[in-house]
């Protein structure tokens, strides 16, 4: 029978509502309808094998994988007594689905050929169904490339599918690909800023439709962006309400990512007890699938979690049922997994032969060419921990000119794997070594370049961490310049410097909270022509006596340090009581005198800086006044001041 005579006979009413009811999610009164379809009896052939794709599809809305590959397999060869049918390829293409979850990527491969050659010999007679299969199977060769890491093939095929559902697609299904391309900025572009554009679009339009599992996949992302970038709270909250719907459809597969997720994320906020019982839960379901690999990654986080906590025996008592799995995983990636965890365990010991064993198992894990990223950053992360534990036990310089070179590897990992939020965390670790030697240039350097990268790639609160600890670094530097004239021990200096503090922050995967961040007092806005000429000048203190005090001190000060300090790279210089910001553009230096803390003035300053830019008023004024060695006064340009008020007077939201 051909596809073409199928469609005149049209689809019995109980499949169209039963169809209708899946596309939102509402499982239970489909497969109610399914089954009372079923026994009512005297269908087509072709009705049956449409009731059992259906089904199929009940089966991927809750997560039931290998159930569906098998009615499906079973569909799939009812189907061919109808003939070349699109009925076929949506069997083929849903079983690959399912495949595809299951990291069966050989058996998908093969499913995924074989429903892409039968598209290819049907007749177009619909060219909007052709398309929405073709938009299909492009999204699936996405999915396999995330799989395989390859961001660029997996961005080509997913943007094709893309551009194929907004022509011929429905909601949900263009919902499904914008979710599928924000994935690759989360996890391969790490530009969090577009993911969540995509993810946002995403959203928008599945809300629209209704499907219940394709709302609860957003919320789920949603929580995940949220997490790497650092915002616990609302990572929480979005895992929470992913978990809501999941646990409705009884999706346990979902349900247990959701769980694994949210364990992560409480992790980082220190709340280790609350990380252990998702955790627990999340394992108890993995149990109940089976799927040992799986299983295992679980453990890992179990473990680390009861290694935070001091609970050593228990770490160990799941770190024996890791290697029986590993035992029988007998697979690479498990392995190394299951080293790292006992080489974590090892590292708490007091006994000097088992914290060797540990760091030769680190070393190892970290030249071994299979280990992922993921596996080197943690182990390159606690060898320096181990080092830096033994540099306070013996005072040993020898010991520092080990841990550098771990920390150069670090740096180079984080940047290439696109781990900006290690790689920042790692400049501010590198900056506290440095002030072991009383590096304060390199120190100052450091923290620098963290925060830029940090506010590059949209991490805020770590950007305002560094932010804070530099500003802290400038009111100590008469301290540190005490320390070194005096006969303190590197433990003292570790000490004064908090790296102990920032190491355990980076083993234990915890984000600090960053207070609420008050606004700074504004003192001094000047602009600055090459050679140290006030080209502007704005006080914001009415205490001081503009022309003879403010002015001529500050530039004085700033002739003297101004070519030293700023050239090598830093952001900021403290002024006796004041901190100055300064930045370069075109022709002039635009600096910033303030008390207070650091952050908030920065993005006022980029503001500002913007703001002159964009407004042609202002910036052929400056223009002219530079040209004409004249100073620029409020009066000679209007849209200044109103600037002004706005970004340095009006108080931030």
């Amino acid at each position: 029978m051909s596809e073409k005579i199928v469609k005149k006979k049209g689809k019995p009413e109980e499949l169209i509502r039963a169809e209708k009811l899946i596309e939102v999610c509402k499982l239970d009164d489909a497969s109610q309808l399914l089954r009372n379809f079923e026994e009512k009896g005297g269908y087509t052939h072709h009705d049956i094998v449409l009731c059992h794709f259906l089904k199929c599809k009940l089966l991927l809305w809750q997560g039931l994988y290998e159930d569906l590959v098998k009615l499906a397999e079973q569909t799939y060869k009812e189907s061919i007594e109808l003939g070349k049918n699109l009925l076929s390829v949506d069997i083929l293409l849903i079983m690959a689905n399912a495949l595809i979850w299951l990291n069966q990527n050989d058996n998908f491969r093969d499913i995924l050929k074989q429903g892409e050659e039968l598209l290819k010999i049907l007749p177009q007679e619909l060219l909007t169904d052709y398309k929405q299969r073709e938009a299909y199977i492009a999204w699936l060769k996405g999915r396999l490339y995330v799989d395989l890491k390859d961001a660029d093939l997996a961005l080509k095929y997913l943007e094709h599918s893309l551009a194929l559902r907004e022509e011929y697609g429905t909601k949900l299904d263009i919902g499904i690909s914008l979710g599928a391309i924000s994935r690759i900025f989360i996890f391969f572009k790490a530009d969090y800023n577009r993911a969540l554009k995509y993810l946002e679009r995403s959203g928008t339009l599945i809300k629209e439709t209704g499907n219940k599992w394709g709302i609860g996949n957003y919320f789920y992302f949603m929580g995940v962006i949220h997490k790497v970038k650092g915002e616990i709270e609302l990572s929480i909250k979005h895992f929470e309400q992913g978990l809501t719907i999941f646990n409705d459809l009884n999706n346990k597969r979902m349900v247990a990512s959701i769980l694994n997720h949210m364990g992560e994320a409480y992790r980082h906020r220190g709340e280790l007890d609350r990380a252990l019982e998702c955790l627990e839960q999340a394992l108890a379901l993995r149990d109940e699938s089976g799927h040992l690999k799986e299983i295992t990654i679980i453990l890992d986080k179990l473990i680390q979690i009861l290694i935070d906590k001091g609970d050593l025996e228990q770490a160990q008592q799941y770190l024996h049922r890791f290697e029986q799995l590993n035992n029988q995983l007998k697979d690479k990636e498990s392995n190394l997994l299951y080293l790292l965890n006992k080489a974590l365990i090892l590292k708490k010991s007091s006994r000097t032969r088992k914290r060797a064993e540990a760091e030769v198992i680190l070393t190892q894990i970290i030249e071994d060419e299979e280990s992922d990223f993921e596996l080197i950053l943690t182990a390159l992360i606690n060898l320096c921990e181990l080092l830096l534990t033994e540099l306070s036990m013996t005072n040993d310089l020898e010991v520092l000119e080990e841990i550098n070179p771990l920390i150069a590897r670090l740096l180079d990992s984080a940047e290439k794997t696109g781990s900006f939020s290690i790689l920042c965390q790692t400049y501010l670790l590198q900056a506290k070594v440095s002030l072991l030697t009383f590096n304060i240039k390199k120190a100052k350097r450091f923290l620098t370049q963290g925060q830029q990268i940090a506010e590059r790639f949209g991490l805020k609160l770590l950007a305002i961490q560094i932010s804070n600890e530099h500003d802290e670094l400038l009111k100590q530097l008469n301290i540190w310049e005490n320390l070194k004239k005096s006969t303190s021990s590197l433990k003292e200096r570790m000490e004064f410097a908090r790296l102990n503090e920032q190491m355990e922050n980076m083993v234990q995967k915890r984000v600090i909270e960053v207070p609420e961040l008050p606004d700074e007092e504004p003192v001094l806005l000047l602009i600055i022509a090459e050679g140290g000429t006030p080209l502007f000048s704005n006080s914001f203190s009415e205490d001081w006596d503009f022309e003879e005090d403010l002015v001529s001190s500050f530039l004085t000060a700033f002739n003297s340090f101004s070519e030293e300090i700023f050239s090598e790279g830093f952001d900021r210089a403290k002024l006796g009581q004041y901190t100055v910001l300064m930045e370069s553009v075109a022709h002039f230096s635009v600096c910033y005198l303030f008390k207070g803390q650091t952050y908030l003035a920065s993005q006022k300053l980029a503001k500002f800086i913007e703001g002159i830019q964009n407004t042609t008023s202002i910036w052929q004024t400056l223009e002219k006044v530079y040209k004409t060695s004249q100073v620029l006064e409020l009066k000679d340009s209007p849209s200044l001041e109103p600037l002004i008020t706005e970004i340095f007077i009006d108080k931030t939201e």
